[in-house]
């Protein structure tokens, strides 16, 4: 019997962002190559959005490999609301499911300053608790973050769970846990899964 559903936000609640977005705009303020720019943002995305690195340490990272300080002015390239916005149709969505009596969680690979952003428009208010890659130090697909999640469901074990992800490695983990996970293409293919299994 299920009992719980757990989204990803970005590609699932959200459009989706680009990945190359923050580097393309540091490139862009910095007057570097893209390619440059996508290093230095790789060598910090990790600790970043795990929780072992505060802004400004990932800042100063970056500062060592560019060789000058960066103002605040050049710092602003991370993800906006309007590029974080869920989507209305999964808002409703997720306000469905919990008015069918399930648990509706959030599992997020995230920088602490997207959630920020997130929390400060409500972007989050649609569910019951949040496992957030920044504020548990670990990724998706580590095991870890979905242990996380599992951990806020008590006396509700994995194979009662749904869980939805736009990326197949973050699916196949939760897989392996026992999770019912559902790799998906689009928003109306969510839509239409879920669907399917509260009625």
């Amino acid at each position: 019997m299920l009992k719980a559903f757990l989204f990803d936000y970005d590609g699932v609640m959200s459009m989706g962002v680009k990945d190359g977005i923050p580097a393309s705009r540091l490139a862009k303020n910095l007057a570097v190559s893209f390619e440059q720019a996508s290093m230095w943002i790789i060598s910090i995305w990790d600790g970043f959005s795990t929780g072992g690195l505060n802004e400004e340490e990932a800042w100063r990272i970056i500062e060592e490999q560019y060789g000058q300080p960066i103002t605040i002015e050049k710092r602003d390239i991370w993800y906006t609301w309007k590029e974080l916005k869920p989507l209305p149709e999964m808002v409703e969505l997720a306000s469905l499911v919990k008015s069918k009596g399930y648990l509706v969680g959030l599992l997020s690979n995230v920088l602490p300053v997207t959630v920020s952003v997130i929390r400060e428009h409500g972007g989050y208010n649609s569910f019951d608790f949040l496992t957030l890659s920044c504020e548990v130090g670990a990724r998706k697909p580590d095991t870890k973050i979905y242990e996380a999640a599992l951990s806020n469901l008590e006396g509700i074990v994995a194979e009662e769970v749904v869980f939805m992800d736009d990326r197949e490695p973050c699916v196949s983990a939760a897989s392996l846990l026992g999770m019912n996970a559902f790799h998906l293409t689009d928003h109306m293919q969510a839509i239409q899964q879920v669907h399917k299994l509260i009625n």
